[in-house]
């Protein structure tokens, strides 16, 4: 064997027959064309299955709602060119052009590009039905859904949600347009303890709940969901520091609004009864004004709502009016002592009440409490300081600052 193969007649007889061979395969069809020369060959055939079918329509005005998805292509010709189709695969389209026609259902005959031209192209089905409808824009809500609201941090709540855009647009044929019952936006806040701010996918359902898949814009939203701290709501007050101007009184001191809602934890904001929102200067009061006062927060708070309140003060000129015989309550007295007023058991003062014309109108005599406080006095005679409790933007004095008393043990 080994001495063939050194025999240089025998290279080159193999070279001629596969010269020959290859000779043949080429040139095959062309012989098959002369008369004579080799047997009478048919042509072969291939057959494309599931071709995709391209349609060529306005996509700016209308939507395909109905056609023919795939189609059959069969390939008659020389085998040659149908080998080297096979193996090229070259980018042909099989399509209809439906672009000058309206709104409806058109029935067209397919056509094709691109496949070689000695090959015989034939398609089934010849004839296709593609319905057109007009496009449709629609503005829809965005409705949005919270998941697990019952898994936020203990003590927090769930507010309602605030979404931008409030509305997106639904761009498709008027037929699935119509089928569109809610769009919606989903925010999971387990776990939450603060406000979220998410940006998330906008979903398409029809009345069934089923899910569609249609153009719309935009097709994220901005969605902000408050997470609120436990709050209480507190009154709130003005601090009154220094003396009103000789000749004036305060009519009215209105606070608005009247009641602040603090949060935080609950175990601090339990304990509180009140927010002091700031202090009011009297000796710097000559007329009616309305000032604008920040809150403080107090400690361990997170925040106050409102976080400015309205003080309006109305101010009028002074009148006096006094009350005569109002008696001293003794406070702070303990069991097993008497209080003695000079050798007697109860004592009465004057006391003058000074405010507006419209406050002392209204002021009566049991409004007023005058009293000794004798808690941290042990027996024997004193010099006690008369206190007075009355209604508020009232200012009232007594001709006896202080009186004598002997506390007695019995």
């Amino acid at each position: 064997m080994d001495k063939l193969f050194n025999s240089h007649w025998f290279v080159k007889i193999i070279s001629f027959f596969i010269a020959l061979m290859l000779f043949t395969m080429v040139n095959i069809d062309n012989m098959a064309s002369q008369p004579g020369v080799l047997p009478t060959i048919s042509p072969a055939s291939y057959t494309l299955e599931d071709v995709e079918l391209v349609v060529h329509y306005d996509e700016e005005n209308y939507a395909i709602t109905d056609k023919t998805e795939h189609v059959q292509v069969n390939l008659k010709g020389p085998q040659g060119s149908l080998t080297l189709f096979q193996l090229t695969r070259p980018s042909y389209e099989v399509f209809v052009d439906v672009r000058e026609r309206g709104e409806g259902v058109h029935t067209l005959s397919v056509q094709h590009r691109n496949f070689p031209s000695d090959l015989s192209v034939s398609i089934v089905p010849q004839y296709v039905r593609v319905e057109l409808q007009e496009k449709q824009t629609v503005s829809f809500p965005v409705q949005v859904d919270i998941i697990n609201s019952n898994e936020v941090e203990e003590g927090y709540t769930v507010g309602t949600p605030i979404v931008s855009p409030l509305n997106v647009d639904v761009t498709a044929a008027r037929s699935l347009v119509a089928e569109v019952h809610e769009v919606k936006a989903y925010v999971d806040v387990a776990g939450a303890d603060r406000a979220l701010e998410e940006t998330t996918p906008v979903r398409l359902y029809d009345e069934d709940g089923n899910e569609l898949t249609l153009s719309v814009d935009p097709q994220v939203v901005d969605v902000r969901v408050p997470i609120t701290s436990p709050n209480r709501t507190v009154p709130a007050r003005v601090t009154r520091v220094g003396e009103l101007p000789d000749g004036v009184s305060i009519n009215e001191l209105k606070v608005e609004p009247e009641e602040l809602t603090v949060y935080g934890p609950r175990d601090v904001i339990d304990r509180m009864n009140v927010i002091e929102v700031g202090e009011l200067d009297l000796t710097e009061l000559t007329e009616s004004q309305t000032i604008e006062m920040d809150v403080p927060i107090p400690p361990g708070v997170e925040r106050v709502s409102p976080e400015t309140v309205t003080v309006t003060v109305s101010i009028s000129a002074e009148e006096t009016e006094e009350f005569t015989d109002v008696p001293i309550e003794v406070i702070g007295g303990r069991e097993g002592e008497e209080i003695s007023f000079d050798g007697n058991t109860t004592r009465e003062v004057t006391i003058a009440a000074r405010g507006s014309e419209e406050s002392l109108a209204k002021l009566q005599l049991t409004d007023i409490q005058a009293f000794i406080d004798v808690s941290d006095l042990s027996t024997g005679v004193h010099e006690v300081g008369v206190q007075i409790n009355g209604p508020p933007n009232i200012r009232f004095s007594t001709m006896e600052e202080t009186i004598p008393i002997e506390i007695i043990s019995q």
